[in-house]
């Protein structure tokens, strides 16, 4: 604004200062635009990265994975995604791989091809609330969601550690479609990443799982970057954390990378390439 010499010019200048505020926070204080700014983030047109993943059962004991995983976004209009996880690590799950493809409108498809089966085998809706591989991830957690699914409120803003957050509650329009009686998001207001998400049980309506995420958010190929996150069971303390393993002390990510479609097929499930 510009400098104020005059009382008047001082009074009218504040006036205009707080008006201006509170329409800034008008735009802001609607939990669906908040989310929206979440599925529009800029995640780039492709991404690659070797994971971690630590399962950690209630007494701190430890059982470590490395997963490489390739992602694309195959219809850029409808921003249909593609993700294929490979695991290497240990050699009780070396070579299992699962396919996700995003569906316009419709549940993601999934797939899961089992070295010990050695098939492809499709993952059905009833299995959705699964465990994904041992972890606290389900099948349901992995997919993608259709904003227009949920209904939105703004709870308030807070501190949360290094980030001032919106609080924003999502509750289904469709309950029975989904495994969550309602989530509640603390969404960064720098970048628009979840750094925490409460999941709320189906039938009871308790806080059971929570999600957080550890570490600096950082820019990688000039996209804002999560390294490390945990889902944790609260019933049974079992928790798993999913990061991005690091070389030399630089995280093994990328973004905007050639990745062929062969590697989002059933083919590739079964033989690897």
């Amino acid at each position: 604004m510009r400098k104020l010499f005059r009382n008047s010019l001082k009074i009218t200048a504040l006036i205009l200062m707080i008006l201006t505020v509170f329409s800034l926070s008008a735009l802001a204080v609607d939990g669906r635009e908040v989310m929206e700014r979440v599925d529009e983030r800029d995640t780039g047109d492709t991404r690659h990265a070797l994971m971690g993943m630590d399962l950690i059962d209630e007494s701190g004991d430890v059982r470590s994975r490395v997963i490489e995983v390739w992602s694309k976004t195959a219809d850029q209009e409808l921003d249909l995604d593609k993700t294929v996880m490979v695991f290497h690590e240990p050699s009780s799950v070396r070579n299992t791989r699962f396919l996700q493809v995003e569906v316009d409108g419709d549940d993601d498809d999934q797939w899961i091809y089992l070295p010990d089966l050695g098939r492809v085998r499709r993952i059905s809706g009833a299995q959705g609330e699964d465990s994904f591989m041992g972890s606290d991830f389900t099948y349901d957690d992995m997919k993608s969601r259709e904003l227009d699914d949920f209904e939105y409120e703004l709870l308030g803003e807070e501190e949360l550690g290094e980030y001032e957050t919106y609080v924003v509650e999502a509750i289904p329009k469709n309950p029975e479609e989904e495994q969550y009686k309602k989530t509640i998001s603390w969404v960064t207001k720098e970048h628009y990443i979840p750094v925490k998400v409460e999941m709320y049980d189906h039938d009871t309506g308790d806080l059971y799982k929570e999600m957080t995420v550890e570490h600096n958010i950082e820019k990688i190929d000039g996209i804002w970057t999560v390294f490390s996150t945990t889902m944790k069971d609260l019933d049974s303390g079992h928790s798993t954390r999913l990061y991005v393993q690091e070389r030399n002390g630089e995280p093994l990510i990328e973004y905007n990378v050639d990745v062929s479609d062969q590697r989002f097929t059933q083919q590739f499930l079964r033989t690897g390439r």
